[in-house]
């Protein structure tokens, strides 16, 4: 059983690639990403076309505003040429796994030659995430449009790349479900969760402290529940000092929702950090808090349980999976900033750590045992 995997980011796909390469099960993995920024990358199997995303990056971060091509239509330009080159090298082997937006070519040239087809889908339907979050952006007086880098021409070639998909594969029910309400039948749909990385995301041991110290990790925009997590912190009444570090970066779209916050629990911003300054940030919290109106998975999830701290999520977000409620994290329902708050008090004042498992190797056992089925 060999399977290939094609992403033009390494994203959630290169970790599943490292486990299968351990186990001799991995024919290829085709990336945008140069060697050099792929971890262990002489330990795969590995192919790179990255002119592309060089060009992209390049811009991105030397370009002047007024020189600068919006990156929605950069990205896309690199997702479908690096996709038209994996089409062209694609090598035999029994499974090619592909994102959506960058897997016509590969399906196409997969069809062509007898090899199985997998959709592996990181967030939830487009289709979807634009129903979710048009009247987010209304109510932020924002038109959709202006961000989404989805228009006729990208939902004409996705409908061809699921019309391509022999099976898709799924981190969540949340997005199973959504796919199962596009009429994808269920047997098509293998659900597979991610990881974390054990050599990064561990626990360790915590000196005490008096705060109630929440994370939030991620890009803060309106798609995370900013407003629903600001309006809780606002409904809390804290009987011990609350304090919220965000990492990651924010988008312009929230500037209004920050500015208007009036609680009292004050907030913290680092910007984006690397892996390990987010695990050392986990491993001190008390709580990570993932409050997204639409989340297809969040990683951030199992990285923050790897390090034996509790997760609250709304019900969008695929991680909830992984949750046990008042065990291990909590659920509440998406957009209720009441429920939001009564979770972190109750956090708050139930404080606990654990030791679970949450490496790539059990995902990837399940998803090499689904190939072997089918």
């Amino acid at each position: 059983m060999k399977i290939s995997i094609s992403a033009t980011n390494p994203c959630h796909l290169y970790p599943f690639a490292q486990e299968l390469a351990q186990q001799d099960a991995l024919d290829c993995y085709y990336s945008g990403y140069p060697a050099w920024k792929l971890p262990a990358a002489e330990k795969l199997p590995l192919a790179t076309h990255t002119w592309r995303t060089n060009i992209v990056y390049g811009l991105l971060k030397f370009a002047p505003a007024w020189a600068r091509p919006e990156p929605k239509r950069l990205f896309t330009w690199q997702d479908r040429g690096f996709d038209a080159w994996v089409g062209r090298h694609l090598a035999e082997c029994d499974f090619i796994h592909a994102m959506p937006g960058q897997a016509l070519g590969t399906f196409r040239a997969a069809r062509r030659r007898g090899i199985r087809t997998v959709l592996n889908h990181a967030t939830g339907p487009v289709r979807e995430w634009v129903k979710i979050m048009e009247p987010e952006y209304r109510r932020a007086g924002l038109q959709l449009t202006d961000y989404c880098p989805y228009d006729a021409v990208y939902f004409a070639r996705e409908d061809e790349e699921y019309a391509l998909a022999d099976l898709h594969c799924a981190a969540s029910t949340v997005v199973r479900d959504q796919l199962v309400g596009m009429g994808i039948a269920p047997e098509k749909i293998w659900t597979v969760p991610y990881g974390a990385d054990p050599a990064i995301f561990h626990p360790v041991p915590r000196p005490s402290h008096d705060e109630f110290r929440i994370v939030f990790a991620g890009l803060a925009g309106l798609r995370k529940g900013i407003r629903c997590l600001l309006q809780a912190l606002e409904l809390a009444a804290p009987t011990a000092p609350w304090q919220l570090d965000f990492y990651g970066g924010d988008l312009p779209e929230v500037k209004g929702d920050f500015a208007a916050y009036t609680g009292k629990v004050p907030l913290h911003f680092h910007g984006a950090v690397s892996q390990r300054d987010l695990a050392a940030a986990f491993q001190q919290a008390d709580i990570l808090v993932l409050p997204s109106l639409e989340e297809g998975f969040g990683l951030v999830v199992p990285q923050a349980l790897a390090c034996g701290t509790p997760a609250i999520v709304s019900e969008a977000v695929g991680a909830k999976d992984l949750l046990r409620q008042h065990d291990n994290g909590s659920i509440f329902p998406t957009g209720d900033a009441t429920a939001l708050a009564a979770e972190l008090h109750w956090w708050s004042q139930n404080r606990r750590t654990f030791s679970e498992s949450h490496s790539w190797s059990a995902p990837a056992e399940k998803l090499l045992k689904l190939s072997q089925t089918f």
